[in-house]
């Protein structure tokens, strides 16, 4: 029993997996007391009963203890992580040594560099090989910038993947060839303009879906392919099918969901999934390619077989909010596989990729999914001020399906959100570019194409940036700048339509097959998307909206919000 007490003192941490381990050891000696209350008149098992009976709070004590000389010892490696100091909640982070731990991060809060910090504590501090680190980022940008970083800021050559790439190395001897992304895009054209007009079986049950009858004439078909409706279906055809394979291990469920269609217009349109699915997968074995999906997919099954080593010991990965299922089977078995230990980063609030098959249940039931999880919070927002993410953050929590946190800024600006009307949006951008300081300005639009609605004879491009005057702009969809910041956003396009901001496209109750929470908020990733717009500044966002179609989200900030927003004037 002695040996219990000495656990506690704050000499090593305790991890959630190891007090497992603790209870489990002592639970005999724990129920021998607990059935012979007589043991408790000796002091030493009744000093050992209260304390197994307090032994989280005895774990949460050691914790504190071990963290806070650890700090003490590692201060001045914390003090410059690639020429910054880290705060308290970055470096607990850091120092955390949980089988899992999930690190909560909010907009610009550092993320970036407490992964170099936990690479660079994992080497010089636990004696780990940088062979033995595994870093995956969720893009081939966010992995290079990152294994930059890792590189300028502590010497160490570590390779980040990404999913995609990561799958490639377990497959190094695959003789398959990845499809372009324009495969399946092309396989629906030719289904549609070839295949279904040919096939009496077919035809029929296609044209009941798009004119609710099977008497339409072929020359109404052939137009219909032509137009925007068409268009709008293939773009959701195309999402439903790479969601059926970004969340579905056994991908033949597609099947099951015709049973369960609530109206004749979604089982026609499943029916039609049903087969573009299988047709597709043909195509792609016929062809000898697979998918980006696949490549997971099989990745998953090589690392099941008993001759595959890897040598990790820790494995982190970053932008966890936008795994999917297939992804997270994929960590899964690498842990299983390497036995490592492991830590993902993310932001709940930023979880924008839906429609590539990310599904937000994984990080919101982390411990779910990954057992003797903790969880660490990055709440120092360093981009922001105080009062713009006071507004962002509880405009993006009305979703139901977020995590509840808050988060602080030092910083103070009066208003940084400026709401602007215009009667033409050209005339009234190139006024407020005259109006505002000259600075590092970043355009987003949540379409490509919206920039078109702000160009003028006025404005020259240059290469990947557009000029006005003594301004220099880039322009990114919301989606692209993710990641990115600037002094200045322009946020454009705002308006309540279907292409507009929150975009109506999404919002389709066949989705619900492929999402784990049967119930979401209205335009819940919209919402979302709309938060990672809004923290792309480091001072003021400008909100662009027609006077007489304002965006449903400009309504919200100002009923909600009036006192900290404000309309800016443009004479």
């Amino acid at each position: 029993m002695k040996e219990f007490h000495m656990l506690f003192l704050g000499e090593e941490y305790l991890s959630l997996e190891r007090l497992e381990d603790i209870k489990r050891n002592y639970l005999s000696i724990y129920e021998k007391i607990r059935t012979k209350k007589y043991l408790l008149f000796l002091p030493s098992y009744r000093k050992f009963y209260h304390a197994y009976q307090k032994i989280t709070t005895l774990r949460e004590e050691n914790n504190k203890i071990y963290l806070m000389n650890k700090k003490k010892e590692w201060k001045s490696f914390f003090q410059n992580i690639h020429g910054y100091p880290l705060d308290d909640y970055q470096i607990e982070c850091i120092l955390k040594e949980e089988r899992s731990l999930l690190a909560i991060a909010g907009a610009g809060s550092g993320k970036s560099l407490t992964i170099v910090g936990k690479i660079g504590y994992l080497i010089e501090g636990k004696g780990l090989y940088e062979k033995e680190i595994l870093a995956i980022s969720f893009t081939r940008e966010s992995a290079l910038h990152l294994a930059h970083n890792i590189q300028k800021s502590l010497g160490y050559e570590i390779p980040v993947y990404t999913f995609h790439k990561l799958a490639l190395t377990i497959l190094k001897e695959t003789k398959k060839e990845i499809a372009p992304n324009y495969f399946l895009e092309e396989l629906i054209e030719e289904f549609y303009h070839a295949y279904v007009p040919s096939t009496p079986s077919l035809f029929p049950i296609v044209k009941q879906y798009f004119f609710k009858t099977a008497q339409t004439k072929k020359e109404e078909y052939f137009q219909l392919l032509e137009s925007k409706k068409f268009i709008l279906f293939k773009k959701k055809l195309t999402t439903f099918i790479h969601l059926v394979k970004a969340n579905k291990e056994n991908r033949d469920e597609i099947y099951t969901y015709l049973k369960q269609a609530s109206s004749k217009e979604e089982y026609l349109f499943l029916f039609q999934a049903c087969i573009l699915y299988f047709f597709y997968q043909e195509e792609l074995e016929a062809s000898g390619m697979m998918d980006f999906d696949d490549m997971i997919f099989e990745a998953i099954q090589k690392l099941k077989e008993k001759h595959i080593y890897l040598p990790y010991r820790y494995i982190i990965i970053d932008e966890f909010q936008d795994t999917s299922f297939l992804r997270c089977r994929l960590i899964q078995e690498l842990l299983k596989k390497t036995n490592a230990s492991f830590m993902a980063v993310g932001d709940d609030f930023q979880s924008i990729y839906r429609f590539t098959g990310c599904d937000l249940e994984v990080f919101l039931n982390f411990s779910n999914y990954f057992p003797f999880s903790d969880i660490a919070f990055l709440p120092n927002t360093y981009r922001n001020s105080q009062e713009l993410i006071d507004v962002a953050g509880s405009f993006v929590m009305k979703n139901k399906r977020q995590i509840k946190k808050t988060l602080y800024s030092k910083k103070h600006l009066f208003k940084p959100i400026k709401i602007v009307y215009y009667e033409e949006a050209s005339k009234t951008f190139l006024n407020l570019l005259d109006q505002i300081r000259p600075s590092d300005i970043l355009v987003l639009g949540r379409n490509q194409r919206d920039i078109q609605t702000i160009l003028s004879p006025a404005i020259i491009k240059k290469e990947n940036a557009y000029t006005y005057k003594n301004h220099l702009f880039h322009y990114q969809t919301v989606h692209q700048s993710k990641g990115l910041e600037a002094d200045i956003v322009i946020l454009i396009h705002l308006e309540n339509s279907l292409l507009g901001f929150p975009n109506k496209i999404e919002e389709d109750s066949v989705f619900r097959f492929l999402n784990k929470q049967s119930e979401s908020y209205a335009y819940e990733e919209e919402r979302r998307l709309f938060y990672v717009a809004l923290t792309r500044t480091k001072n003021e966002v400008y909100l662009l909206t027609p006077s007489q179609n304002e965006s449903i989200f400009i309504r919200e900030l100002k009923r909600n919000y009036s006192s900290q927003i404000e309309i800016f004037r443009i004479k």
